[in-house]
């Protein structure tokens, strides 16, 4: 990818996500293309590859749009002549990138693995709670109730399931940190998953009048 293509690219891109405010906007692409190269480069993985699937790794997303067959995607690979067999494998990659509850799967390449690791990284720790109550408030979602979190759903059961943003936490965030792929990604999900445990204490606490 030239730099003429890589900043088209991000311009195309900011532009697409100039709506959202889900905490799925262009600021979250940007931070796991950087997250997801800088792992590239450690673990020597292609970074053509891993650039462009990062860069695309939500203008699919049945979160955020209502597109079929990663149109989005390959409408701007095509845009800049991105070849066939490149695009399979960038596509192949955003198919398995999503959290699916219990039929969540780590993508076959270890450049998907480590796009995957670069989202999921950007769903824990102090970014990820931002995030978190950012998609709860956008969706209406209650900061918190009495409702127990739902364990070990499928991905129907997970995407059609509404509850509280610090239910969130139980039924997706704190779980993350074990579905690592790479051992880069293994040493900062330690970090970021400790400290919303340490979050939720303290919400835990406030919510109870012990501080």
């Amino acid at each position: 990818m030239t730099k003429e293509v890589h900043d088209s690219l991000l311009s195309d891109l900011q532009e697409f996500f100039k709506d959202d405010y889900s905490g799925h906007d262009f600021n979250h692409t940007m931070r796991v293309y950087k997250l997801a190269n800088n792992i590239a480069i450690q673990e020597h993985a292609n970074l053509e590859i891993v650039s462009l699937a990062a860069l695309l790794h939500d203008v699919d997303d049945v979160k955020l749009t209502q597109s079929i067959n990663y149109q989005n995607a390959r409408l701007l690979m095509n845009k800049y002549g991105i070849d066939q067999a490149t695009q399979e494998e960038v596509i192949a990659i955003i198919q398995d990138v999503s959290f699916k509850g219990n039929q969540s799967k780590s993508p076959s390449t270890l450049e998907g693995k480590i796009v995957q690791d670069a989202d999921r990284l950007d769903a824990i720790g102090a970014i990820g709670i931002a995030r978190a109550f950012t998609f709860g408030g956008n969706h209406n979602r209650p900061l918190y109730n009495d409702e127990k979190p739902e364990r070990n759903m499928d991905e129907t059961s997970y995407r059609q399931h509404q509850s509280s943003t610090i239910n969130h936490f139980y039924e997706k965030l704190l779980l993350l940190k074990d579905m690592m792929n790479t051992e880069c990604a293994r040493v900062l999900a330690d970090q970021r998953h400790q400290f919303m445990v340490n979050y939720l204490e303290e919400f835990f606490d406030e919510i109870e009048g012990k501080k």
